[in-house]
């Protein structure tokens, strides 16, 4: 039986290669530089071929395009996709193949020949000064937990933290002081929790909350929108999105009601869509864009004409940051304003005035490094400033190197009329320079940034911050939270861990 496999194998490679012969494309005569342009290009920005290694193009990225031009591998054999197809009564042999193999070996040269040995290291000095700027206080892990903090909020106005955890798929209130105010189970994974009211102010919450579903890479519909008083019981306003990670309730139409904007990253498949409110008889969808990534947004009245207009960050495939320009009745235009290469790995953006002219200017960061070349450090991955020239035309004004740089936010912290900006990585060079888990840039005017870290900076994987004046001084505080599977399945070892760090700042109240 075994040998009658092996044969049967072998066979089926056999007809592979004859049918693949004599359906496959002919090779044309352009270089592998221009083909990788067309065919590459025709998903996602050219990249480059220094973007990576050698080994990272070979053996990780390479064969993943491979199969998604139309290609089958077996070992270090390619051949076309060869499919049956019928049209009418007849039967057809049909190659799914997007070029030759010829064509495609092209490709693969150009990139084995122009990639480097090794990326570069990023080229600035290792980040070892302590800042004094914060008081730092650490809220443990529940019990036989693991750190898996998957939401932070501050509550400025009833000096609170919300802390949404992925270990029981709970909501939790914390104090000031990080004593516990309240928990529920909810049978989610919430992600972002869009609040009704002004956090600024004392009272009462209301909302929506996000449920991403299924947190790793997936294109499960499984994620909802929940209202924020939402039980374990409670049925979802909106159910089957893909890994939705951000929503907003906001009159998109002008019709009096509000709707639903969500942010539905996806993996292969995702979309950025609005949801028509119906009026007490649910949410119609309404497609803005049908590609998977979109992972944050900001809402702006960017030509003043009372309808509201959209900024959106992609950060999967096509990534860069785009402007949907509301034309009414739900309708947008697109505007590509920032657009990055699709190894990238862009995490987060903010829209603020960096420079104090007056105008948004964009905090951009990058350093998702979970995916096909998560073994490689990249010299391209931090923050970012492009600053606005009034015309929402963006120039790179500022870029500062720290591995798997996750988020920042862009602040004066410590009160002296310039901004400053605290960072996270979650993917940080753990070996050489671990303290970029958490980095503090102060601001020095210009655009120049002095680096520090914490003590506490090995506590957690740091994948979620937020800011806000938790007690009510005067000056921005910070929360930082960490999502490590790590000790997932030892709960000796995961008690000692951290689920997030509360950093108050000492500028006003030192």
């Amino acid at each position: 039986m075994k040998l009658f496999r092996i044969i049967s194998f072998f066979a089926f490679l056999s007809l592979l290669f004859m049918i693949s012969c004599k359906y496959t494309q002919e090779a044309t005569r352009q270089t592998g530089e221009e083909l990788a342009k067309v065919h590459c290009a025709s998903c996602h920005l050219f990249p480059e071929p220094e973007l990576l290694d050698k080994s990272s193009w070979t053996n990780n990225v390479l064969p993943d395009m491979a199969l998604q031009l139309g290609f089958q591998m077996n070992g270090d054999m390619i051949y076309p996709d060869i499919q049956q197809e019928r049209r009418g009564d007849s039967t057809y042999w049909v190659s799914k193949s997007a070029m030759s193999i010829e064509d495609w070996n092209k490709i693969v040269a150009y990139y084995t020949e122009h990639a480097p040995e090794k990326i570069t290291p990023q080229n600035r000095p290792p980040i070892k000064e302590i800042t004094s700027l914060f008081d730092i206080s650490a809220s443990p892990v529940q019990k036989n937990g693991f750190p898996a903090v998957s939401y932070l909020k501050i509550d400025e106005g009833n000096q609170q933290i919300y802390e949404a955890s992925h270990f029981d798929s709970s909501l939790n209130v914390f104090d000031k002081n990080l004593k516990p105010v309240s928990s529920r189970k909810l049978k989610a994974n919430i992600v972002d929790i869009d609040f009704a009211e002004d956090l600024k102010k004392a009272g009462l919450r209301s909302g929506f909350m996000t449920s991403i579903g299924i947190m790793h890479p997936n294109d499960l519909r499984k994620g909802k929108l929940l209202d924020f008083n939402a039980t374990v019981k409670s049925k979802a306003l909106i159910d089957s999105l893909q890994r939705p990670v951000q929503s907003f309730a906001i009159d998109l139409d002008n019709d009096g009601y509000k709707d639903q904007l969500i942010c539905s990253f996806g993996n292969k498949n995702g979309v950025l869509a609005w949801y028509k409110n119906l009026q007490n008889k649910g949410y119609a969808k309404k497609v803005i864009r049908e590609l998977p990534g979109a992972i944050k947004a900001y809402i702006s009245d960017e030509n003043k004409d009372g309808l509201p207009d959209i900024w959106v960050l992609f950060a999967q495939a096509q990534e860069g940051v785009f402007l949907f320009m509301n034309k009414g009745n739900g309708e947008f235009d697109t505007k590509e304003i920032l657009r990055f290469p699709s190894v990238y790995g862009s995490c987060y953006f903010e829209m603020i005035d960096l420079n104090q002219d007056g105008y948004k200017d964009i905090l951009y960061v990058n350093g998702d490094n979970a995916d096909l070349t998560r073994h490689v450090l990249k010299n391209y991955h931090g923050v970012y400033a492009y600053l606005n020239n009034g015309k929402n035309q963006f120039k790179q004004a500022f870029f500062f190197p720290i591995n798997g740089c996750y988020k920042a936010i862009a602040r004066d912290f410590d009160k002296d009329g310039d901004i400053d900006i605290a960072t996270i990585s979650y993917f940080p060079d753990k070996k050489n320079q671990p303290q970029e888990g958490f980095v503090y840039l102060e601001g020095q005017g210009k655009l120049n940034f002095k680096p520090y870290t914490i003590k506490e900076v090995k506590a957690g994987k740091w994948l979620l911050m937020d800011s806000g004046d938790i007690d009510g001084d005067g000056d921005e505080d910070l929360i930082i939270g960490s999502l490590d599977f790590t000790n997932q399945y030892n709960p000796e070892a995961s008690r000692k861990d951290t689920a997030f760090l509360l950093l108050k700042n000492r500028t006003i109240n030192p």
